[in-house]
């Protein structure tokens, strides 16, 4: 597979841009995709295991999620620095911050892994399960998929920096191949296998399939990573300080916006928890399905902040910006025909989430308020993309403040409100879930697309040389 990113001339048109983005976004978004099968798998086999295992992954899905996702935001500044290297056809600097994110990753997965390990009843305890049963499977699932964290981890640095540079389809054949093992450890372990003497773990299976999957995907894409003719190649023993305070400085603001986000998100699930078993059990299937869509709207992401970055490495903000509109409305598009899929099919993929052991009126039960919150879900879809992808720009570019802002409002002033107030106050059920979660979309794409027709981002200034001056610093013109 190629280690060369997809160019763009300057004077690019939508043609061009659009063969680019979708050469860069459709091995992204299918990695994305099988990467949320290690959960999907977890969710699917684990409804079919009990109900209770299934209602448990509302727990632990969102605490492994934002632990994961706050604390990779570490790593978030290599996008740009990478990106906008490539694009000046700066292979020193590429090589040192891909190592430098590397490093990052490793020493960042296992400090949080260590830190959860220890803190694993009281986050449980926080994101608030009524049943004893629910919350002991949720503390035995997290303990042994910590373990898994430093290789999730490094996995998803060496992606990162290997989308940045253009690279998309290796971390897409690397996901193949570790997801074929997650299912056959999945049902190897969850089950058990009695021929053999090996008994069913449920939850714990899970989780150690999980451990190895991610370990195994960590060692592949390591060796990717030490391909001496490419430009993210880890190889070498040179540090360069520089270059990680770099990553470290752009970084911050989003480490920032993923704590309010997941505060936000696991008030959010705190509410639903509070709404009894069938809300929970509803929510992660529907949460399931939305997945195909958020994976998607993260491989247009990725596609276009790598395009955006290696734009303006080259110093062409007109490139820039047509990259980040074009890359936005693309992915609303695809969206918007899944959501519609998704929203046609639910009768039948909904029954995917009942347990063996339900009777035929629980199951109804569960498909009914599934069903009523369906159209929702599909509305959100356009918001969801619009919003997602250009915050990715922004971070692409190097602006990584102006997306803190949006995760502001969204999540703390849209989404917590409304479910309080028409989920646990009115009584609304799933549909009140998923209303606040449409609206708080909605006006992310809002705010978020008032920011990219403005000039600001385009005047970020991004170090790109370890050695650099201020004189060489790669900066943005300040208008297009």
């Amino acid at each position: 597979m190629s280690d060369r990113a997809p160019v763009v001339s300057e004077a690019a048109g939508y043609g061009e841009l659009s063969r680019a983005l979708l050469r860069l976004a459709i091995p992204a978004a299918s990695t994305g995709l099988l990467e949320t099968l290690v959960f999907l798998a977890d969710r699917v086999m684990l409804g079919r295991y009990s109900q209770e295992a299934l209602a448990s992954m509302h727990v632990q899905g969102p605490v492994i999620w934002s632990l994961f996702s706050v604390f990779m935001g570490v790593c978030v500044g290599s996008v740009s620095v990478v990106a906008r290297s490539v694009g000046a056809r700066d292979l020193a600097t590429s090589r040192a911050a891909s190592r430098s994110t590397v490093a990052l990753a490793a020493g960042s997965g296992a400090v949080v892994a260590l830190g959860a390990w220890v803190a694993t009843p009281w986050l449980v305890a926080w994101v608030g399960p009524e049943s004893p049963e629910i919350g002991a499977l949720s503390v035995t699932y997290l303990r042994i998929a910590l373990f898994g964290f430093p290789g999730l981890f490094v996995a998803t640095a060496a992606a990162m920096v290997l989308g940045a540079a253009g690279d998309t389809r290796t971390p897409f054949a690397v996901a193949g191949v570790t997801n074929l093992v997650n299912v056959a450890l999945n049902q190897l372990l969850i089950f058990g296998a009695a021929p053999i003497g090996l008994p069913a773990l449920g939850v714990a299976g899970a989780a150690i399939a999980g451990v190895i999957a991610f370990t195994l995907q960590a060692a592949l894409l390591l060796r990717v990573l030490r391909r001496s003719g490419s430009p993210v190649c880890i190889r070498g023993e040179t540090y360069q300080a520089p270059i990680t305070r770099e990553i470290l400085r752009v970084s911050s603001p989003v480490l920032v916006e993923r704590v309010v986000f997941h505060l936000g998100y696991l008030g959010y699930a705190a509410v639903i928890s509070r709404m009894g078993a069938l809300v929970m059990a509803g929510h992660q299937a529907l949460l399931t399905l939305e997945a195909v869509c958020f994976l998607t709207a993260q491989g247009f992401g990725v596609a276009t902040a790598a395009l955006v970055g290696q734009s303006l490495g080259r110093r062409d903000v007109a490139g820039a910006r047509r990259a980040g509109l074009l890359g936005a409305g693309l992915s609303a598009a695809v969206l918007t025909a899944l959501g519609l899929v998704i929203w046609w099919s639910g009768p039948l993929t909904l029954r995917a989430f009942v347990a063996r052991e339900q009777g035929p009126e629980a199951a109804e039960q569960l498909i009914q308020a599934g069903l009523v919150a369906l159209p929702l879900l599909a509305l959100s879809q356009p918001f969801m993309a619009v919003g997602a992808v250009l915050c990715d720009a922004l971070r692409g570019a190097g602006a990584t403040r102006p997306p803190l802002v949006v995760t502001l409002v969204g999540s703390l002033a849209i989404r917590i409100p409304l479910v309080i107030g028409l989920g646990l106050i009115a009584g609304g059920g799933t549909a009140a879930v998923w209303t606040a979660s449409a609206l708080d979309w909605a006006v992310r794409a809002a705010l978020a697309l008032a920011i990219f027709v403005g000039p600001g981002w385009t005047r970020v200034s991004v170090r790109t040389s370890p050695c650099a001056d201020e004189a060489g610093a790669v900066e943005g013109a300040a208008s297009s």
